[in-house]
C-alpha cells in the first residue's frame, strides 16, 4: 500500500440501498396500513350511511320548515283576526277592508314574494347539505380536512380581493329580497332586458323577453327596476281624432268600448278592476286631438286587455262616424316622362334643353 493510498477519495453512494431487512419492514407497514383501513371500511360506510340519512331527514325537514316560512307569509296576517286587528289600529296602520279588491292583490303579491324567497331558501339549503356530506365523506376516507379548510379559508381570502364583483352580486340579491322589489312571474324592465322573471337567485336574476330570448342579468350590474305587474297594472288607449270631432262624444264611446270589451270578453270581465277614464284632451296637435284612456286591471292582463279595447274602439268609432285624425296638407309631385333619345346616341334635339 502506497502513502498516497490513504488518501484517496472514498466513493459512496448517494441514495443507501435499503436492506432486505428494511423493505421487508415497509411492505410490513403498508400492509398493516390497508389492513386497518379494510377494517375500518364497514365502520366507515355505515357512518357515512347514517349521516346520509341524516342530511336527507334534514333536507325535508329543511324543506318543511321553508314552506311553513313561505305560506305564513303568502297567507300574511289575518284581518278577519279581532287581536290583529286591535295591534293594527293601536299601531295606526290603515286596516283594509275584508274581501276587497286591494287585499286580493296584496295576496298576489304576497304569493308571488313567497315562491321566489322558497327557491332562493332550497337552493341554499341544498348547497349547505351537500357541503356537509363532502366533508363528512372526506373525513371517513382518512382525508385530512382541517389543513383543506384552512387552505381554503386563506385562498378565500385572497379570492375575495377579486372577486368583489360576486360579493356585490351576492348582497345586492339579498336586498332585493328582502325590499321585495320583484319577484317570479313578475314583468320587469331591468334596463339592459325586459321580460317575464323566470328565476330569482343571490347572483342573478334570468329574464324571458317577449321574443323568447333568455337573459341572465347580474344582480349588481341592475342599477333600475321597473316593475310592470307588481299590485296592479294599467291599460292605457290613446286615440288622435280630427281636429273637428266632438270631444265629448269621442270620450263616450272611448267608455263604451271598455264596457263592451267587458261584454264580450269574460277575461276582460274579470281582470278590469275600476271604471275606465278618459279625463279629457291631453294634447292639441295642428291636425289632430289626442284623448287616453285608463283603465286598472289585474297584473300582467293589460295588454290583452288594450288589444279587446282597441277592436271594440274601431267599431264603434265607425258605428258612430267618429273619424281618427289624418293629415290635413299632401304634397303631389308628378314627374313627366324623359323624352326618347334618336338612335345612333344622339339626342333627338342636339341643341335644345331636356
Amino acid at each position: 500500500m502506497t502513502p498516497f493510498a490513504a488518501l484517496a477519495p472514498v466513493t459512496r453512494s448517494s441514495t443507501p440501498t435499503p436492506s432486505p431487512s428494511t423493505a421487508e419492514q415497509q411492505l410490513e407497514d403498508s400492509r398493516e396500513v390497508l389492513a386497518e383501513w379494510v377494517d375500518r371500511l364497514p365502520s366507515a360506510a355505515l357512518t357515512l350511511g347514517v349521516v346520509l340519512v341524516v342530511l336527507v331527514v334534514l333536507w325535508f325537514v329543511g324543506r318543511a320548515l321553508i314552506r311553513g316560512v313561505t305560506l305564513g307569509i303568502e297567507r300574511g296576517a289575518p284581518l278577519q283576526d279581532a287581536r290583529t286587528r286591535r295591534a293594527l289600529s293601536k299601531a295606526k296602520i290603515p286596516i283594509a277592508q275584508p274581501d276587497t279588491v286591494e287585499m286580493r292583490l296584496e295576496a298576489e303579491r304576497r304569493r308571488k314574494r313567497a315562491r321566489t324567497l322558497q327557491r332562493v331558501l332550497e337552493s341554499a339549503l341544498a348547497v349547505v347539505l351537500i357541503a356537509i356530506a363532502l366533508t363528512t365523506l372526506l373525513t371517513t376516507l382518512g382525508v385530512p380536512v382541517g389543513p383543506m379548510l384552512a387552505s381554503a379559508g386563506v385562498v378565500g381570502v385572497a379570492l375575495g380581493f377579486g372577486a368583489q364583483s360576486l360579493v356585490k352580486d351576492v348582497l345586492s340579491g339579498m336586498f332585493m329580497l328582502i325590499e321585495d322589489q320583484y319577484g317570479v312571474g313578475d314583468v320587469v324592465d331591468l334596463g339592459e332586458a325586459t321580460g317575464s322573471v323566470e328565476e330569482v337567485g343571490l347572483r342573478s336574476t334570468r329574464l324571458r323577453s317577449l321574443d323568447g330570448t333568455v337573459w341572465y342579468i347580474p344582480n349588481g350590474e341592475i342599477r333600475r327596476v321597473g316593475n310592470m305587474t307588481r299590485m296592479w297594472s294599467r291599460a292605457v288607449v290613446e286615440a288622435r281624432l280630427a281636429y273637428d270631432t266632438d270631444v265629448e262624444a269621442a270620450r263616450q264611446a272611448m267608455i263604451d268600448a271598455v264596457e263592451a270589451a267587458k261584454a264580450g270578453s269574460e277575461m276582460v270581465a274579470s281582470n278590469v278592476l275600476s271604471e275606465p277614464d278618459v279625463a279629457g284632451i291631453e294634447s292639441l296637435e295642428f291636425n289632430a286631438v289626442m284623448l287616453r284612456l285608463l283603465v286598472q286591471v289585474n297584473p300582467a292582463t293589460q295588454w290583452d286587455i288594450m288589444r279587446e279595447i282597441r277592436r271594440e274602439m274601431r267599431r264603434i268609432f265607425d258605428e258612430r262616424g267618429i273619424e281618427l285624425a289624418v293629415p290635413g296638407e299632401a304634397m303631389v309631385v308628378d314627374t313627366p316622362p324623359r323624352r326618347p333619345r334618336a338612335h345612333g346616341g344622339h339626342d333627338a334635339h342636339e341643341g335644345g334643353d331636356e
